[in-house]
Parts: C-alpha cells; structure tokens; sequence
C-alpha cells in the first residue's frame, strides 16, 4: 500500500516539521476543522468558503524523482467533496491558469508505482487555484529546483508548505458561463515555505511571497508589486495567510520581521522582503 500524506519526520528525527496550526478567520473557514486530506507524499487543508486549499504540504526527494510524464488528468477528490472544489468551468478564456499549489513534479519521486499514483493526486482540483500564467510558468515556478540543486542542502530534499494569498479585496469571478454563479475570488497572490538540513546540519527554511492581484490593499499588498516574486521572514507568512507555525521553526528563517541590534548596526529596514529576480539573489544564511 502506497503512503500517503505529507511526512512531518521526513527530513529525519531531529528536524521534525510538525503540520502548522491555523488562527483566525483561516480556522473559521477550514473544512471540516482542518482536516488533512492525505495523498501521494502531500496533504491539502482546504477552505470551504473560498473552494480553494488553505495550503499544500508536501515533500520532495531529489534522490529517488521519476521523470514521469504529464498528463492532464484533471480530477475531483470524492474524499473532500466536489461541492468544495472549483472545477474546469472557471478555467476557461481567461488568463488563469489551473495553478497546482504542490507542484506536480515535486511529488514524482519514490517507487515508479508511487511517482505514478503521486503525478495522477496533484491533479485533483483541491490542488488547483486560479493562477496567473506568468506565475505559473515563471519563477515561482522555479524556486524549488534552486533550492534542491544548492550545494548548501545536505540531504537533497525539501519539506515545502504552498497557498493562497486571500484577503476581504480579492476580485470576484463569474467563469466562462454565468449560469454557473458568481462569488468565486481570485486569490491575491500566493506563498511558499521550505525547510530542508544545511551543510552544518541545521535546520533552515526559506519563505516567499508572489502579489497577483492590486486589489490586495492591506498593508503588505502595498509593499509587494504585481507578478514580482519576494522573499520574506517566516512571520510574515503566518501575518498574510493566518497559517502559525511551531515557535522553533521561525528563528530557522534568515530574515528579520522586527528591528533588533543587528538591524539597527547593518541599517536593515523590518520586515526584509527582497525581490527575487534569479537564483543569485536569494538569502541562504547570515550572519547575526
């Protein structure tokens, strides 16, 4: 039997990444109180107000990735319930793209048996967001593949959390054909963690944020630019998403989301966003 879900204990016993908690109107919203709807090597909490997941947990071994070639089999996931999915209808003439939140090819690793079964579950809609295509077939696209290939990940392998941006602005979308109704919303855009071991044997994780939509107006939307990929602190993560993470895991994060004495002596303006153009510009470690 195939294992399914996403493994906390997957980057070994002493770098345990416990499923996060969700606070606020994200708890209110989540289906079925949260629950974890388990696949081939991920899990997707979904929100029942929106249809759309709240997030995507998943893990990658670039030791064992199968090259398994894509077919679109686009599906609805009985477990979840269709009534909690958005399907193809919305997908239709416009610049959307059915958007997969866990990356089909991340999940490709494994057995044959299991990188077949793991291409077929991240076609499931639950996994699927309204996406712009220059998202989607852009750099965010990318972030993973730089993070696997660097020389500072010991083990070659990622531990990764995906979801949508939503806030009370996002634009309404009707699809194709009215008759399906209205009140489906375009999510402001979309953000990535990722923790994986360093040379030293230390826990570390990378955070990223990509803006899709100006009708984000709060207070974060302002700082980001549209279809631009950032990479922020941790807390602004759980800020924007209402997804809290264990206490520990945040100091394993880079960058700073308030002042302190080495922000203040190296005149480092808080919360550190930094626009990520290629490769060369993330953030792996620092000194402080």
């Amino acid at each position: 039997m195939l294992k399914k879900g996403f493994d906390p204990n997957f980057l070994g016993n002493d770098y345990i990444i416990p499923i996060p908690r969700l606070i606020d109107q994200t708890k209110l919203d989540a289906l079925n109180c949260g629950e974890l709807f388990q696949y081939t090597h991920f899990s997707l909490v979904m929100n029942k107000r929106r249809r759309f997941l709240i997030y995507g947990a998943n893990n990658i071994d670039k030791n064992t990735m199968k090259n398994i070639r894509r077919k679109d089999d686009w599906h609805f996931c009985n477990q979840m319930g269709v009534e909690n999915q958005i399907g193809n209808e919305f997908y239709r003439n416009n610049p959307w793209d059915r958007g997969h939140m866990v990356r089909r090819r991340d999940v490709c690793w494994g057995s044959l048996e299991e990188a077949k079964q793991a291409n077929f579950d991240s076609f499931c809609w639950g996994n699927i967001v309204l996406q712009h295509g220059e998202i989607n077939q852009g750099i965010w696209n990318q972030i993973e593949n730089w993070i696997l290939e660097h020389e500072d990940n010991y083990l070659k392998k990622l531990s990764i959390f995906t979801g949508p941006i939503f806030t009370d602005h996002d634009r309404e979308y009707c699809g194709e054909d009215r008759k399906l109704g209205c009140g489906i919303q375009i999510p402001a855009g979309f953000w990535k963690v990722m923790f994986y071991v360093n040379k030293k044997k230390e826990l570390r994780c990378l955070a990223f944020v990509v803006k899709q939509d100006d009708f984000w107006f709060n207070e974060y939307g302002k700082l980001f630019k549209t279809i631009e990929n950032y990479q922020v602190p941790l807390n602004m993560i759980s800020q924007i998403s209402g997804v809290e993470f264990e206490e520990v895991l945040y100091d394993t994060n880079p960058l700073f989301f308030w002042a302190n004495q080495f922000t203040f002596g190296k005149n480092i303006h808080t919360p550190e966003l930094y626009k990520i153009r290629g490769k060369q510009d993330l953030i792996i470690e620092r000194e402080h």
